[in-house]
């Protein structure tokens, strides 16, 4: 299974948006109109099962709780990256705590880690989620969803950027800034666990890869983690957004 952490941001100025109801107004795709930048955010992606340590994932480059929209920059885009989840989960958000609006209602796609046959999503598919006014907050939830034998659905737990309101109290966001030199704007690369719990050996719990759901943020900026001097330097992290072999353990796949 795949799974991405999730953490509530709150608070700010009140917003404005700019004619969207919901973040499905204008799709768009990172694949078509800058391949090389969709290419460098899908090679950052985890391998699947490959555990994230809890104590590192708290110490990944930016804070995920503290995620704000930049004043005066374009309007904020999120584009679908990768995702190596069993589950059919859906992404939304929310601005300065107001109602969560969906992003992406089927977060799936046949070229994905896991891949589904009848994926709903292009690698690279994104939403325009609007403009704001203000230091505005904004907050990224995940929910568990599928589907039965039958072809019935359900829903399962949401996840949050703010780790506090998580079941068990723990991250299933991690975040990693990045700079486009290209076009000199500022992105963020986000990825979700999407399982409840710590890793279990047996398989019971969750695998803590955080690759469920990846996806990158263009014109969101968060607070940076200052890990201290016992963290290892950048250089030598791989993986998920510069992580991997960061004390992380790769792990036997259960059928």
């Amino acid at each position: 299974m795949r799974k991405v952490l999730l953490t509530t941001i709150t608070a700010g100025l009140a917003v404005l948006t700019c004619g969207i109801g919901t973040a499905q107004a204008q799709s768009v795709n990172l694949q078509d109109s800058r391949p090389d930048l969709f290419n460098t955010f899908n090679g950052m992606v985890n391998s699947e099962r490959l555990a994230i340590d809890n104590s590192l994932a708290q110490l990944m480059e930016i804070d995920p709780q503290t995620l704000r929209w930049m004043t005066g920059v374009a309007p904020l885009e999120v584009y679908f990256i990768n995702e190596g989840a069993a589950y059919r989960n859906k992404l939304s958000f929310s601005v300065n705590g107001g109602t969560q609006q969906a992003i992406f209602g089927d977060i799936s796609s046949t070229a994905s880690v896991l891949s589904e046959k009848d994926g709903a999503l292009r690698l690279g598919d994104g939403q325009v989620l609007g403009t704001f006014a203000g230091n505005t907050q904004i907050d990224f939830f995940l929910t568990q969803a599928g589907r039965r034998a039958n072809g019935s659905t359900w829903t399962g737990h949401t996840f949050g950027t703010q780790a506090a309101a998580n079941p068990f109290g723990l991250q299933h966001f991690i975040a990693k800034s990045y700079f486009d030199a290209v076009k000199k704007e500022s992105w963020l690369l986000l990825g979700v666990e999407d399982l409840v719990g710590e890793f279990d050996p047996t398989g019971k719990g969750s695998d803590r890869d955080f690759n469920d759901a990846v996806f990158a943020v263009r014109g969101l900026i968060g607070t940076p983690v200052n890990p201290g001097p016992t963290v290892p330097e950048p250089a030598t992290l791989l993986g998920l957004l510069g992580v991997g072999a960061l004390g992380a353990t790769r792990l036997r796949r259960n059928a």
